[in-house]
């Protein structure tokens, strides 16, 4: 089997592509051989060169992964809030709350330093998750 020289360059001349079509609609893409045999990809037009149309790789879907992004937001958002609502529905029927940090050191609230805990979760969920959840 013969490869030629330019094989090699094959993800280069993909990059090209996709810069030269993002770089805008009316900019022409025009392909050539040279007498060795390379191909070779520009924006001014060689002897021998033919215009190109390049296709950019998963354009079709662009549509398709912005929606799967929006829906991701959507769903990591809806996970935030159900974990925030559970979290306020925890402090709302705790009598006490005790905070342990990560070197085993406890403090225990105040029924003002609670309700003021509960105070900023339920503001979060206000503003970030429509209000309360049902039977909250």
């Amino acid at each position: 089997m013969r490869t030629t020289p330019g094989m090699g360059l094959a993800g280069l001349a993909a990059a090209s592509l996709f810069f030269c079509a993002v770089a805008g609609a009316d900019t022409k893409l025009y392909r050539w051989v040279d007498k060795d045999g390379h191909v070779h990809y520009g924006d001014q037009p060689a002897p021998n060169a033919k215009t190109v149309n390049p296709k950019v790789p998963g354009s079709e879907d662009a549509q398709d992964a912005a929606d799967a992004a929006a829906k991701a937001a959507a769903d990591k958002q809806a996970a935030d809030c159900k974990s925030k609502n559970d979290e306020l529905a925890r402090y709302k029927s705790a009598t006490s709350i005790t905070e342990t940090d990560a070197l085993g050191n406890s403090k225990d609230y105040t029924a003002e330093q609670r309700d003021q805990l509960v105070a900023r979760t339920q503001k979060y969920v206000n503003d970030h998750c429509g209000g309360t959840p049902p039977g909250g």
